[in-house]
């Protein structure tokens, strides 16, 4: 998920043993669950690949959450109390603790960022309800964490610090309307990032 590893690429057993100090048996099991939630691609006989990238693939992944969020936020919004208004505020206030970029350099990802930003975003949908939404939210968010770090590597989004502040506000002040308008432009705007990347 950090970009580290070229799109289409093949996972060899032996390497990822050796990077991983483990075995053969938890490597494939691994692998075979992260080609069920879409980050890895197994071809038959052929083993192990990265997954890669498009321009069509990360326009849907993103309606996808779009679609996912909007229905999500709205409900946890209506239903959400204080215990989630507080896990929403110090969600915020840890990613901001957290820097995106390793030594403050916009070309290299720093993988601490990852959790803080995910439970950002879990928490925003958190009062929904659903579990089952819930889960779907976060394995999307795992594919287009992929995406936002090969984007970082080539473009640098000063202002992402700020839309979240945008969402966690309107969230907090109960104006659902305005809260998913300001997600939707965070997740649209990312989208695009992406795509010029991927150019």
């Amino acid at each position: 998920m950090l970009g580290e590893l070229r799109p289409g690429s093949k996972l060899r057993l032996s390497s990822l043993a050796r990077s991983y100090d483990a075995g053969a048996i938890p490597l494939r099991e691994a692998l075979n669950r992260l080609s069920t939630e879409q980050l890895v691609s197994q071809h038959d006989r052929r083993g192990f690949y990265v997954c890669d990238v498009s321009k069509e693939d990360v326009v849907d992944l993103t309606q996808t959450r779009c679609w996912l969020y909007e229905g999500a936020l709205r409900e946890s919004i209506a239903r959400g109390d204080g215990a989630w208004e507080d896990e929403l505020v110090l969600s915020f206030y840890r990613l901001g603790e957290v820097s995106r970029y390793e030594n403050d350099d916009p070309s290299r990802v720093n993988p601490a960022w990852t959790d803080p930003h995910r439970r950002f975003h879990t928490a925003l949908i958190a009062a929904c309800g659903s579990k089952r939404t819930i889960a779907i939210s976060e394995n999307l968010f795992d594919q287009a964490e992929r995406y936002r770090n090969l984007a970082r590597l080539k473009h640098y989004k000063a202002s992402v610090h700020e839309e979240h502040r945008s969402i966690m506000e309107a969230a907090l002040r109960r104006d659902s309307d305005a809260a998913v308008k300001e997600l939707l432009d965070h997740l649209k705007a990312t989208c695009e990032t992406v795509v010029k990347a991927l150019r």
